[in-house]
């Protein structure tokens, strides 16, 4: 008795504090690792055997009496390891295809220490998926992918319960990656389940990456397992803005300790508060669970103790338990039952539609906070940063994104649309393409570049042939010339048009000067269904000068191209013939391993890209 009594005293210790955790051997034999957030209560059995009871009443009979306290302070711990399989499915006119791209893994679990909202230290989950052919040491890893999840609403989604499409796509792909992907559960899945969870606070997600990180080199190190000199930092959605905050983060407090080849953001608000007002201004989105999810996880985790009828229509109000913090659904029925068609107006309260209120003026004060273009952070400019985002985009309204470039802008990175000629590599020129649809093409572009940067990159520098191809400029010169040398005559496709121009000018003058091309340019543009404020946002957000394309385009046109050339054997042939010979041999020469990559990872995708 005296045994037990004792036994009992240190449980109840070890769920006075967050840091801990216990480790018990249950009846089935099985030894399971629980954080004192898992567990609601420990009672004996007549004949003095354990039996635990989780916070959701999940009741679990261990072996014997006993049990271990364990401390992890800046330590580590695993709680189970399994084998696994990825395999990547696509979703296509709702009905799932399945792709030839099946990879077997080792998953690890593991608790480690990190911090909760308030700052306080908290007992967090993650979990390690690493390929069987580097488990085995068939094959030596190229680095970490840190993985920031997506949004999540129930507690099964966790990525220690689950893999996710995520996951699959980047590991589970015919490149078959050699990368051990890394993530964290985040506060309020896993080992936090009973908590709400941090929903787009980035710094404290951003705290439960990294520390996690930190612990999965640790935990690989004790394991005897070398996960390689690489590490990028990966997410798209909420997870594209988890991963920004990462990024912010390791620059202000964990430099000396993590560095990143490179930050791939996909498809999320880098502005908290545009967003919110972006939601209310449109009062509208594909994805209406979110302002909903957005709103309750910041009452509930800054502890503002709002009633929720002040903040929600009162057919919502009521259900926020069952609706979200019982994490007991996913995000789309959720939706469903608050209706996919209703407006923003019809979810939140009058107060909260009102931007200018008191009560809405508060909350947005506080999302700003969350914001991460904010000035608290200067970036660390040897970094390497990818940003990118639909311009059709149905649940992220582009307008919350694009304030990311202007601030790194304003810090000394310098934006490109072509990968690595700069420190800043954006595409905010995807068209047409909802929120879910833009995700693959994020993806893809990321997957080319962590499986070509072992061959492009020495040191974490681009290899010289390879900086000369990317520094090279891109102007629409080259390009006509280049089909020019494909045999396309691309000065008399001009010139109809410049005829069809002046004609609707009612001018019988088709000669083409500064102004007339920036005419031609402009409607061209306006045929392609974008407004000229459109290409001047995709012009600065992509580091390309509208004035030079213009100018490029009058300078070609006025000159006087080749007629003949003359061989080594003294046959004159045409000169476009020449150049489109030398210009294959030296696109051939010249395509990167990524270009290659993208080219592959499309051709597997096939139809569900279009």
């Amino acid at each position: 008795m005296k045994k037990i009594l004792l036994s009992l005293c240190l449980l109840l210790a070890c769920i006075a504090t967050e840091a801990k955790v216990i480790k018990v051997t249950l009846t089935d034999g099985t030894v399971k690792v629980f954080t004192s957030s898992e567990l609601s209560a420990i009672d004996f059995n007549d004949n003095g055997t354990l039996i635990i009871t989780t916070f959701d009443g999940q009741q679990l009979p261990a072996l014997d009496t006993e049990f271990e306290e364990l401390t992890i302070g800046d330590e580590a711990i695993v709680t189970e390891i399994f084998p696994d399989t990825l395999s990547f499915n696509v979703d296509a006119d709702g009905t799932p295809v399945k792709l030839d791209a099946d990879r077997a893994i080792m998953k690890v679990n593991y608790v480690y220490p990190s911090t909760d909202p308030s700052g306080q230290p908290i007992t967090l989950s993650g979990t390690m998926l690493i390929p069987e052919d580097i488990w085995t040491g068939e094959h030596k890893s190229e680095g970490l992918l840190m993985v920031n999840h997506y949004t999540k609403f129930h507690r099964d989604e966790a990525p220690t319960l689950q893999n996710g499409e995520i996951e699959n796509l980047l590991l589970a792909n015919p490149l078959y990656p050699r990368y051990i992907i890394v993530e964290s559960d985040f506060y309020g899945f896993g080992a936090t389940v009973r908590f709400p969870q941090a929903f787009m606070q980035g710094m404290v997600n951003a705290r439960a990456s990294l520390d996690g990180l930190l612990a999965a080199r640790d935990l690989l190190t004790s394991m005897d397992i070398d996960y390689g000199p690489l590490c990028f930092n990966i997410g798209y959605s909420s997870g594209g803005f988890d991963a920004l905050a990462a990024q912010k983060l390791r620059d202000m407090e964990y430099a000396d300790r993590i560095s990143f080849d490179k930050t791939f953001s996909g498809g999320g608000p880098s502005d908290v508060c545009e967003a919110y007002r972006q939601y209310v201004q449109i009062d509208s989105t594909a994805y209406n669970a979110v302002p909903l999810l957005l709103m309750v996880c910041t009452n509930e985790t800054q502890q503002m103790g709002i009633d929720y009828s002040n903040v929600f229509q009162p057919y919502i109000s009521g259900r926020i338990d069952e609706l979200i913090l019982s994490k007991a659904y996913s995000s789309w029925p959720v939706c469903d039952s608050i209706g996919r068609d209703k407006k923003i107006h019809e979810i939140l309260s009058d107060s909260y539609c009102d931007l200018e209120s008191p009560e809405s003026q508060a909350m947005q004060k506080l999302f700003h906070s969350f914001s991460l273009n904010n000035d608290d952070w200067t970036p660390d400019l040897t970094q390497r940063i990818f940003l990118f985002h639909s311009r059709g985009d149905d649940y992220v309204p582009i307008q919350s994104a694009r304030p990311m470039i202007s601030f790194l802008k304003s810090k000394g990175f310098e934006p490109s649309i072509i990968p690595g000629r700069t420190n800043l590599q954006t595409n905010f020129v995807v068209r047409d393409k909802g929120h879910l649809a833009a995700t693959l093409d994020y993806y893809i572009q990321t997957l080319a570049a962590i499986e070509a940067w072992p061959k492009m990159y020495t040191d974490g520098q681009l290899n010289p042939f390879y900086q000369q191809l990317v520094s090279k400029d891109f102007d629409i010169v080259m390009m006509m010339r280049q089909l020019d040398a494909m045999g396309i005559d691309c000065r008399s496709l001009i010139s109809s048009v410049a005829a069809e121009v002046a004609k609707a000018m009612g001018s019988e003058d088709t000669s083409l000067d500064m102004t007339t091309m920036t005419m031609l340019v402009m409607e061209a543009v306006q045929k392609a269904g974008y407004t000229p404020q459109e290409l001047a946002e995709m012009s600065e957000d992509s580091g390309l000068d509208v004035s030079k394309l213009i100018f490029d385009l009058y300078t070609y046109f006025t000159e006087q191209p080749e007629e003949e050339d003359t061989t080594p054997e003294g046959q004159t042939q045409p000169a476009s013939a020449r150049r489109a010979a030398r210009f294959i041999e030296a696109f051939d020469n010249s395509a990167t391993p990524a270009m290659r990559n993208e080219q592959q990872l499309r051709q597997w995708l096939g139809d569900y890209l279009k």
